[in-house]
């Protein structure tokens, strides 16, 4: 008999889950063929349409299971986000798939340096590893999105960002060695690819856009794992369901949270011999609230009002809302985190590990991982962005407190140079507020606008 929840809730559908993964068949089909004729696919879809699922689950099983007859049916396979040091992680993930020996920091800060020699460092690295002759090699860069953030830099990072690229870009453009690149990108970063030099056109190229889910694939999605788990779901729960959700892809996710808190619901309070049926959707708050109250129930269970203080500031931290009104996520370093909150590891610890057990994965990664200073922390949809009431209010503050502050530095430099004098009610009145209430520190300060001590002095 199954044990344990068939739904995965907000996080990615993982490479082991592919008997779970349903309702996507003929868009892994069509990844196949696609893959066959080209080294370089974008996997392009609204937030919440399922990308990194339907590669992660669906695509690379396939592979491994030697579906791809157009070249060799063996696979080393690479996954990586860009995170704020692309490089790093690009080493990283190539060490990690046993390329290079042992696992360890000496072996992935060689490769990094050869990554970082020229456009064919990618190549290079290849040609350095221990893959098997004959075997393939996919690199996985999953949120490509990430990497967005570094494009108007010119120091070292975005250096950094446009190199990468460029090992991307000169790496599928060759034939002699069998690599392939695999990106998953939101679509509404589509337009930012032409900050890099070539990116558009292979983005053009290589693009497969994720179709929408049409009411009989959704079905599948909901039922699938409802039988593989051993039960069954009322005809009228799942025309609700299918009605819940309409045609928005971005509700994809909320339904999977909601099906994932069903049935824990349903196995803690219904016989096993009983459907899932419309009593235990309503229980569990619907769509429309279940994300909101699961959100807030962990946030109450919290031991006392400095924890959820600190839980504010994490998530804060780890989510933005750019210019443009997008919200992005911000993954970050534990060590970063700790330093951005105030020093208070042990209790900052506490409220991570209460949002990232199995059925409360807001938070990645989940608890299988023990957290120390270069682990990532990030949550794990952008869609909690959106649905969860109280992060939405968090993230929307946090918006307005940077653009406070960042007319404040702003001043604090007109004047240092003698172009503006101080600031005189209401300005004043609203900056001395915004202190009192944020009390802002340096290391918070200085990863929005490197001005921070200037402008403290000057307020």
């Amino acid at each position: 008999m199954f044990e344990g929840n068939p739904f995965p809730g907000l996080r990615p559908f993982e490479f082991d889950e592919n008997y779970l993964f349903f309702g996507r068949e003929e868009q892994v089909a069509q990844l196949l063929q696609r893959l066959g004729n080209t080294r370089f696919l974008a996997v392009v879809g609204a937030s919440g349409s399922g990308k990194s699922s339907l590669v992660r689950a669906g695509l690379l099983p396939e592979l491994h299971g030697g579906t791809m007859t157009s070249t060799s049916i063996a696979w080393d396979i690479s996954i990586m986000r860009p995170g704020g040091d692309p490089l790093t992680k690009l080493a990283q993930a190539l060490v990690e798939s046993n390329l290079f020996g042992d696992v360890n920091e000496e072996n992935v800060l060689q490769t990094r340096a050869t990554l970082s020699r020229s456009g064919l460092g990618l190549i290079e690295a290849y040609r350095q590893s221990d893959i098997e002759e004959g075997s393939n090699l996919l690199l996985l860069v999953d949120q490509f999105e990430e990497i967005f953030r570094f494009r108007q830099s010119g120091d070292k990072t975005g250096q950094e960002a446009s190199h990468f690229i460029q090992l991307l870009l000169e790496t599928a453009r060759q034939t002699e060695f069998p690599i392939f690149i695999i990106l998953t990108m939101r679509s509404d970063f589509l337009g930012d690819c032409a900050e890099f030099q070539g990116l558009a056109e292979a983005v053009n190229e290589g693009e497969y856009l994720i179709p929408r889910l049409n009411r009989k694939q959704r079905a599948r999605a909901i039922e699938g794992p409802v039988k593989v788990g051993g039960a069954e779901i009322s005809p009228r729960l799942k025309q609700q369901l299918l009605n819940d959700i309409g045609d928005d892809p971005d509700q994809l996710p909320i339904l999977q949270h909601a099906l994932m808190r069903m049935w824990d619901y349903w196995l803690n309070n219904a016989n096993r011999e009983q459907a899932l049926d419309l009593n235990h959707y309503n229980a569990i708050g619907r769509m429309t609230e279940a994300l909101s109250r699961h959100g807030d129930e962990v946030y109450k269970e919290l031991p006392d009002d400095d924890h959820r203080l600190l839980c504010m500031k994490l998530f804060k931290a780890i989510t933005e809302k750019q210019g443009d009104g997008r919200g992005v996520r911000r993954p970050l370093p534990f060590s970063e985190i700790d330093e951005i909150t105030g020093h208070q590891r042990e209790k900052m610890l506490t409220v991570i590990d209460a949002y990232r057990p199995i059925g409360r994965t807001f938070i990645m990664p989940g608890e299988n991982v023990k957290i120390h200073d270069k682990i990532i922390i990030d949550i794990s949809h952008e869609s909690l962005m959106r649905v969860w009431q109280r992060l939405k209010n968090w993230v929307n503050d946090e918006a307005d407190s940077a653009r406070i502050y960042i007319r404040l530095c702003e001043t604090a430099q007109l004047h240092n140079k003698g172009e503006a004098g101080f600031y005189r009610d209401p300005d004043l009145k609203i900056a001395l507020a915004w202190r009192d209430n944020n009390k802002p520190n340096a290391n918070w300060g200085t990863r929005i606008n490197d001005s921070f001590e200037l402008a403290m002095r000057f307020l």
